[in-house]
């Protein structure tokens, strides 16, 4: 076949299969197209002569423009256009600049097959975790597309945490480039194979071996509550309109809905009740009134409450709250959002500040219980606060935008051992146990009442992930730094 040909072949089908990789409006999402459509794409890079980095370039900037057009719709005109092409631009650039260490950096290493294989998977793991530390993207990049497989393999986040599984489905890219360069030769490849086959076998087993200790039935279990204040007209308030408007909840008609929702949760037994992110937004003024609300009703039906609200200020930026408070009335808990969704001076930081980087705790009956909003969950190493500090249930108010269609952050759960409990507006609301077996669900369109109850273990686990962090996306970095060392002091094999 001629070689142009091919080679439209394999841009074509790296970079199309590339799209069904994401979350999209217009194209269906596919787990296993992150695991083959780097395939191609690397094939594609390696063996195009001339051109090869400007046209992986496009086709990445192509594919994520078109994938993601309109996903977050901030108006019906330019801004929406705006946001998502600046968005879906910056993307195609980290998802592109594995690609071009690889192009720079492979070619020159002189190492056997096997060990060679890690050069391409180190670089996308380091990258991406990089660009989990800080910025307009975090762990949320990676997570929703390579955190998949069955549940015995996800166990592999309580090691590694998410940044093991951006490793191995990139190593599979890597390594069957190396097969299709060896012409798929069993002697030549043999060591490469045994590597590759040898890990996922052990975290495999590692898995099976960590999901036998699931609670028994004699394991003590606490009923939680995770409460949505669905739309009265099933349409999802935007948050963009509330921002711009600094828009306060009408208040009583409001806490009426919590008290009932609470008092509705208490007599199906719960012991916590968890609200979503912006359950209530209120005037700076009016935060006083609104927690001596909030503890009347804890006390009144002898429950934890968990509230996630906002409050704006007139003369300054305004604070994204969440609150626990004791079933005698006590706040254990008020936490301010550390990790805001927007741009400058558009989003939550148009009207909010930021809180600190703490992530607080409460000693209860019930275990340790911990929370954390929305965004929040999206940062691994500031989670990770949560595992070192012996979390049990781990309480995540949210609001999804664009609307979820999955229970998402539940890796989180893997990686520290607590369980977790999501209330989501405009999305899927979950209980999860602190090996990522779903124990409730619900979604915020289908539910009639917006509650959704279930029965949590008390007791999490710990994990080598809390204890010892980002190990391996540190060194990933510090291999990726090794190998253009390497690389840049040999001549090109």
């Amino acid at each position: 076949m001629n070689k142009k040909i091919i080679q439209l072949v394999l841009f074509l089908l790296g970079f199309g299969l590339f799209m069904f990789s994401r979350r999209s409006e217009i194209i269906p999402t596919f787990g296993c197209a992150i695991i083959i459509a780097p395939i191609f794409i690397l094939r594609f890079l390696r063996t195009q002569e001339r051109y090869a980095l400007g046209l992986t370039f496009l086709g990445f900037l192509l594919s994520l423009n078109i994938a993601l057009f309109g996903l977050f719709n901030i108006d019906d005109g330019f801004g929406t256009l705006a946001v998502n092409f600046i968005r879906s631009s910056l993307l195609a650039v980290l998802f592109f600049v594995p690609y071009l260490l690889d192009r720079l950096i492979y070619r020159r290493i002189r190492l056997p097959g096997a060990v060679k294989t890690l050069v391409f998977p180190i670089l996308v793991t380091a990258i991406l975790f990089l660009s989990s530390l800080e910025g307009p993207f975090d762990g949320d990049v990676a997570k929703d597309i390579y955190s998949q497989g069955p549940l015995f393999l996800q166990q592999t986040a309580s090691l590694f945490g998410l940044w093991g599984f951006v490793f191995m489905y990139s190593w599979v890219a890597s390594f069957v480039n190396y097969l299709w360069e060896h012409r798929f030769q069993c002697r030549a490849v043999a060591p490469a194979c045994a590597a590759i086959i040898g890990a996922f076998l052990i975290l495999s087993g590692f898995g099976l071996i960590r999901m036998a200790s699931y609670p028994d039935q004699n394991t003590a279990t606490v009923k939680v509550a995770a409460a949505v204040l669905t739309p009265r007209d099933g349409k999802p308030v935007l948050m963009m309109d509330i921002f711009n408007a600094k828009q306060a909840s009408p208040f009583e008609n409001v806490m009426r809905r919590i008290e009932d929702m609470t008092k509705q949760a208490s007599g199906k037994a719960a012991k916590i009740i968890s609200f979503q992110e912006y359950a209530i937004i209120v005037a700076e003024k009016d935060r006083g009134k609104l927690l001596k609300e909030l503890q009347r009703i804890a006390r009144d039906n002898r429950i934890y409450l968990n509230l996630a609200y906002s409050y704006f200020s007139k003369n300054e930026k305004g604070r994204n709250m969440n609150v626990l408070i004791s079933p005698e009335g006590v706040v254990l808990i008020h936490y301010a959002k550390r990790f805001l969704l927007g741009f400058g001076e558009s989003g939550e930081t148009l009207v909010f500040r930021k809180g600190p980087e703490v992530i607080q705790t409460a000693a209860t009956p019930y275990g340790v219980i911990g929370v954390a909003t929305c965004r929040d969950m999206s940062f691994p190493s500031y989670i990770r606060q949560a595992g070192q500090k012996n979390v049990d249930l781990m309480l995540g108010p949210s609001y999804d935008f664009p609307k979820s269609e999955t229970h998402s952050y539940y890796l989180r759960a893997i990686e520290n051992g607590f369980s977790l409990v999501r209330a989501t507006y405009n999305g899927i609301s979950y209980a999860m146990d602190y090996h990522g077996r779903i124990l409730a669900i619900m979604d915020s369109e289908k539910s009639k009442d917006g509650m959704m109850v279930a029965d949590i273990p008390i007791k999490g686990v710990r994990t080598f992930y809390s204890r010892w962090g980002d190990w391996f996306g540190w060194a990933c970095v510090f291999s990726a730094l090794l190998c253009a060392i390497y690389a840049f002091v040999r001549k090109p094999s």
